[in-house]
C-alpha cells in the first residue's frame, strides 16, 4: 500500500512515435488535478534525443508523490510491421523505477484496451480504466489517506494477495474543457502536421474488432460547440490552423456535428482553418457535407471496412450498402471535400472473391484515397477475440498470425487473416490494386506506398517540408507527385 504525502505529481508522456501526436489525454487531466490542489509537472519524452537523460532530469527536480504515465498505443496495429510499442513504454517505466519509489499510475486509451493485462506486463502500481479526469484525483486522495484504491470505479490495482483486479470503468457524465496551454503545440504542429480536437467521446457501435466502445465507453458524451470555437481560436492565434478530430465518428450524432459546424461558421473561423474528420458512412447527406465544408472541413476518412454484405455483417457493420457509399461520396463531391475510405481486409469469411469484389467496387467510386489494412488486429475484450478463443489454442488456429505463443490475452500483436484467401494477403491485394495511385497499402515488400504512419519517413519528410493535414492526404499527395 502506498501512502502519499501531498501534493506534486509528474505527468509523463512516453510516446515517441513519429510523426508525433500531442497527448490530448494529459490535457484533460490537468484541470481536475489542479482543482484538487496538486502541483503538476509534465515530462514529454516525444522530442527528446536522449529520453533517459530527460527523464532523469525531470525526476530529480522534485520528490513527486506519483508518476502518471499515459499509454496511447499497445502496438501500431499493422500486420506488416507488428511493432509492439508497449515494450518501449515498459523500458521507460523500468527507468522511472531506478530514480523514484513513488507509485506509478497508468492511464490513456492504450491502457484501457487491456487494463489488467497492461498493469501486469509493465509492473506499474495502479491504473485507471476509462476516463481519468474524475477518477485520478480520487485515487490520489485515497493513496494520501491510505484508503482502499480498489473501491474507486475504474481503478486497477493489486489486492492483498497480489492479484491484479479492476473495479469496472471510470466514466465522466460530462466532458470538461481540457487545458491546452501546457504542451509544446507549436512544435507538435511543425513536426506532426496537425492538431487533434475532441468534439465528443464514446461510441455506441458494435463493430466486432474495435476497441473504441471498450476504451471510451458506449455512452456518447458531447462537448459544447462554443468551447470548441474558443479552443480553435486560441490555436489559430498561435499559428496552428490544421486540425483532425479525435472522435470515433464525427457525424454521430448528426445534430451535434451540425451544431459544431454552425458554431465555427457563426464565429467566422471556418475560413481560417482546415480540418479533417473520421466519420461513419451513414447517415451522411449533402446538407451536412456542405455545412462541414463551410466550417473549414477539407477531408473525411470514412471507416468503410468492406462492401460485401456478408463481410460487413461479420465485422458488425451491416447498416449500409454500396449504394449508400455512392450517396455519401456524391455528397462530399458536391461540397468539394476529399474522401478517404479505410478498408479492413482479411477478416473472418474473406475469400479471393470477396477481396476482388471490394477492390473493384471501391475503384468504381470516385474516392480520392483508399487505405488498405490487410489483416485484422485481434484486440483483447472485443467480440472478435471471444470468437477466436472459442476456436481453441491460438497456435493451432490457421487464421492467426503474429505472436500466437504465450499470448492468450492478445496483448502482443495477433492478426486474423482468413485462411480461405489461400495466399499472402499483401501480394494478393497488391495484384488487385495494380498501379492505381488512389490506393495506399501497408505492404512490407512495397515500402514506397507504405500506409503505416508509424515511423513513416516519407510522411515525416513531407511534414518537415511544410505539408500539413491528415496523414492519408499528405501521403497521397506525395505519391502523386512522385508519379508525375
Amino acid at each position: 500500500m502506498h501512502l502519499l504525502a501531498k501534493r506534486t505529481v509528474l505527468l509523463l508522456n512516453p510516446n515517441r512515435m513519429r510523426p508525433p501526436i500531442a497527448p490530448i489525454g494529459i490535457e484533460y487531466l490537468l484541470p481536475g488535478l489542479e482543482e484538487a490542489g496538486y502541483g503538476v509537472d509534465v515530462c514529454d519524452l516525444t522530442f527528446s534525443e536522449d529520453w533517459r537523460a530527460t527523464l532523469h532530469h525531470a525526476l530529480s527536480i522534485s520528490p513527486y508523490n506519483a508518476i502518471l504515465v499515459t499509454v496511447r498505443n499497445l502496438d501500431d496495429a499493422y500486420f506488416a510491421s507488428q511493432d509492439f510499442i508497449l515494450d518501449q513504454t515498459l523500458a521507460i517505466i523500468k527507468e522511472v523505477r531506478l530514480y523514484t519509489s513513488a507509485p506509478i499510475i497508468l492511464g490513456g486509451v492504450g491502457f484501457s484496451i487491456a487494463p489488467c493485462e497492461v498493469l501486469r506486463y509493465t509492473g506499474a502500481d495502479y491504473g485507471i480504466a476509462g476516463d481519468g479526469e474524475g477518477a485520478l484525483p480520487t485515487l490520489l486522495e485515497s493513496l494520501h489517506q491510505a484508503g482502499d484504491a480498489l473501491t474507486i470505479p475504474g481503478v486497477v490495482a493489486r489486492d492483498a494477495e497480489g492479484n491484479v483486479r479492476q473495479n469496472g470503468w471510470a466514466m465522466v457524465a460530462q466532458l470538461r474543457d481540457p487545458n491546452r496551454q501546457t504542451l509544446d503545440h507549436s512544435r507538435y504542429f511543425a513536426e506532426g502536421g496537425q492538431c487533434g480536437l475532441e468534439t465528443k467521446r464514446g461510441c455506441p457501435r458494435s463493430c466486432t474488432y474495435c476497441v473504441e466502445p471498450v476504451t471510451k465507453g458506449r455512452q456518447v458524451r458531447l462537448r459544447q460547440p462554443e468551447a470548441l470555437v474558443a479552443e480553435c481560436r486560441d490555436f489559430l492565434e498561435r499559428g496552428i490552423h490544421v486540425f483532425h478530430t479525435c472522435d470515433s465518428e464525427f457525424n454521430l450524432p448528426h445534430a451535434h456535428a451540425a451544431a459544431v459546424c454552425q458554431a465555427f461558421i457563426d464565429a467566422d473561423i471556418g475560413k481560417h482553418m482546415r480540418w479533417y474528420a473520421y466519420a461513419y458512412p451513414m447517415p451522411f447527406d449533402t446538407t451536412l457535407a456542405r455545412l462541414m465544408a463551410r466550417a473549414g472541413c477539407v477531408g473525411i476518412n470514412f471507416g468503410v471496412d468492406h462492401t460485401d454484405p456478408d463481410q460487413l455483417r461479420r465485422l458488425g457493420r451491416q447498416d449500409y450498402t454500396l449504394d449508400d457509399l455512392q450517396t455519401t461520396v456524391q455528397a462530399c463531391r458536391e461540397a468539394d471535400i476529399k474522401v478517404m475510405f479505410d478498408l479492413l481486409l482479411g477478416g473472418p469469411g474473406e475469400t479471393r472473391s470477396t477481396l476482388r469484389g471490394v477492390i473493384e467496387s471501391v475503384r468504381a467510386l470516385t474516392v480520392d484515397c483508399v487505405g488498405l489494412s490487410c489483416g485484422v488486429r485481434v484486440y483483447p475484450h472485443t467480440p472478435l477475440a471471444t470468437q477466436v478463443r472459442r476456436s481453441g489454442p491460438l497456435a493451432d488456429n490457421p487464421h492467426l498470425h503474429g505472436c500466437v505463443e504465450d499470448n492468450d490475452d492478445f496483448l502482443k500483436p495477433v492478426f486474423y487473416v482468413d485462411a480461405g484467401l489461400n495466399g499472402d494477403i499483401h501480394d494478393l491485394t497488391s495484384e488487385l490494386v495494380g498501379g492505381d495511385p488512389r490506393f495506399l497499402h501497408a505492404n512490407p515488400n512495397e515500402l514506397a506506398g507504405n500506409y503505416n504512419y508509424n515511423d513513416n519517413s516519407t510522411l515525416s519528410q513531407a511534414i518537415r517540408g511544410g505539408a500539413r493535414g491528415a496523414y492519408w492526404d499528405i501521403l497521397q499527395s506525395e505519391k502523386k507527385s512522385k508519379q508525375l
